[in-house]
């Protein structure tokens, strides 16, 4: 897996130095009527607009990751918690889907 991911980073690499080498020429970069700059290499303008998104991706994404860590530290539960609530959930699906009496069965040879 690891050499997967360094291949992956390789590649990812070598497009992002084709890109910029590739984009050398400078473009006029006009922000407003009155803000603008006549030589800005394009790569630099890619490159901030990348960072923008981001940026923008990361801040949105914020407040679920907040919510979400919240979450884990109020209701902190053992594997044996977690295990017992799966099959709960389990048992009740497979009494909803008809087939309880093999499941019922097989929970009381294993106990």
């Amino acid at each position: 897996m690891d050499l997967i991911a360094w291949i992956g980073r390789l590649i990812f690499f070598l497009l992002a130095l084709w890109l910029a080498l590739e984009n050398t020429a400078t473009v006029p970069l006009r922000l407003s009527s009155s803000i603008q700059w006549q030589n800005v290499p394009l790569l630099a303008v890619i490159l901030v607009c990348f960072v923008a998104g981001v940026l923008a991706g990361t801040l949105a994404l914020t407040p679920r990751l907040i919510r979400l860590r919240r979450q884990l530290v109020r209701s902190p539960r053992s594997e044996s918690a977690a295990q017992q609530a799966a099959e709960q959930a389990l048992t009740r699906a497979a009494r909803q889907g008809g087939a309880a009496g093999d499941l019922e069965l097989e929970t009381r040879i294993r106990r």
